[in-house]
């Protein structure tokens, strides 16, 4: 995490420092690209952000985030993604950042009669006019269908927001569940009153919701922001709804702000953990490349939409069934694995792979011919057209 951190550092200093100290020659570092959007609900001009994580092809479907205040947090969220999405443990995401113009108004729930509590006491005193119905209406009717027509998506959104941002989070899951999938709410502002609490839990049992997953967190804040998420997670366990999962983090030892860190990682792994097939020993022993298709039907028909497999998890178990001697169902797998990514010269590969260990060696060579012809096609590194160059002539000696 450290080392997330100094990356983030550095990529700020380079965007800041370009056009004052480097060479003209040089390229600028930059991250997403920001517009606006003009709100004719709210009546005004929204700032967004958009980032495309980097290895990610024209026309691949993505995920979306959502990220509440992303003036604050849009480098820290878009650098966990990348790394997140480099190393598989989430599905290829966007992150759409939706700055801040008013948070009151936007993000806190309408008091309707008298207030509850000190804090609805305050906030009604202060900004009489807060309520999130524009800013969600804004979200559904003018970002949503923006986002959608002008990038390649799955209708398929996670929100994250922070403190007032979170608590609009969990709004949005008791009052507009059509509106996402995954919930990311870290240290939200204790705000409703017991009563209110338990109404809001009892929505979540409603038979129409969607399958959705939530993840909260708090830090060492203590007070309602700590009692208020355990009274509301109390309820939900009473009322236990059966379209919804939720984990809960706490970071005793962390602020209000550093606990965003561990949040945003452990939060986006935690609710993209269904995206990836859990292979254990004993499938690994038993099972074949079919358990990993049931899975990911099963899966596409709870999203709606079609959800491949990724790539790790076709080598993963390849590699698992050749560790238990399984080199015959090893090569099913690859071979499925070449069925669903033909255009990938690394399926190819690991099949030619796979086949030089049963010595197979005329269809490994020309395995490793076709990675290393699609590799040229496609344009890849040099290194690894050299490096498909050498298992093809090392093939050949096997011929």
């Amino acid at each position: 995490m450290r080392f997330l951190i100094s990356l983030l550092f550095v990529f700020t200093v380079a965007i800041s420092e370009a056009s004052a100290s480097v060479s003209s020659a040089l390229d600028k570092v930059t991250i997403g690209e920001n517009f606006i959007i003009h709100s004719e609900i709210i009546g005004e001009d929204r700032p967004i952000s958009v980032y495309i994580p980097k290895g990610v092809n024209t026309g691949d479907s993505l995920y979306v985030i959502y990220l509440l205040d992303s003036e604050h947090h849009f480098h820290t969220v878009t650098g966990i993604v990348q790394s997140l999405v480099d190393y598989e443990q989430i599905p290829k995401t966007m992150v759409v950042g939706i700055q801040t113009t008013n948070r009151p108004r936007d993000y806190l729930p309408k008091i309707n009669g008298e207030p509850q509590t000190k804090f609805q006491t305050f906030v009604k005193s202060k900004w009489p006019d807060s309520g999130q119905d524009k800013f969600l209406k804004f979200l559904n009717d003018e970002l949503f269908p923006y986002i959608d027509k002008n990038y390649t998506t799955y209708p398929h959104r996670t929100i994250i927001g922070h403190s007032n941002g979170g608590t609009l989070a969990l709004s949005a899951l008791f009052e507009r569940p059509e509106l996402f999938n995954n919930y990311l709410a870290i240290s939200a502002n204790g705000w409703w009153s017991y009563d209110e609490i338990i109404q809001n839990s009892k929505k979540l049992i409603e038979s129409n919701r969607p399958k959705q997953k939530l993840f909260i967190s708090v830090a060492g804040e203590g007070s309602q922001f700590y009692t208020g998420t355990l009274e509301l997670l109390t309820n939900m366990e009473r009322n236990k709804p059966v379209n919804l999962d939720w984990k809960f983090e706490h970071y005793p030892e962390r602020t209000h702000m550093s606990g965003i860190l561990p949040a945003i990682t452990s939060g986006l792994e935690y609710l993209y953990a269904d995206v990836n097939f859990k292979i254990t020993p004993e499938l690994a022993k038993y099972a074949n490349i079919s358990v990993v298709k049931s899975y990911y039907s099963d899966l596409s028909k709870q999203f709606g939409f079609t959800v491949s497999a990724p790539v790790d998890i076709y080598v993963e178990f390849a590699e698992q069934q050749q560790m238990n001697l399984r080199e015959e169902e090893a090569l099913k797998t690859l071979e499925q694995f070449v069925r669903d990514y033909p255009e990938h010269s690394y399926a190819h590969m690991k099949l030619a792979q796979g086949y030089a260990k049963v010595k197979k060696f005329n269809q490994s060579y020309e395995g490793f011919v076709q990675a290393l012809n699609l590799a040229k096609q496609q344009k890849k590194e040099t290194n690894i057209i050299d490096a498909l160059q050498d298992m093809v002539n090392q093939a050949q000696t096997k011929l």
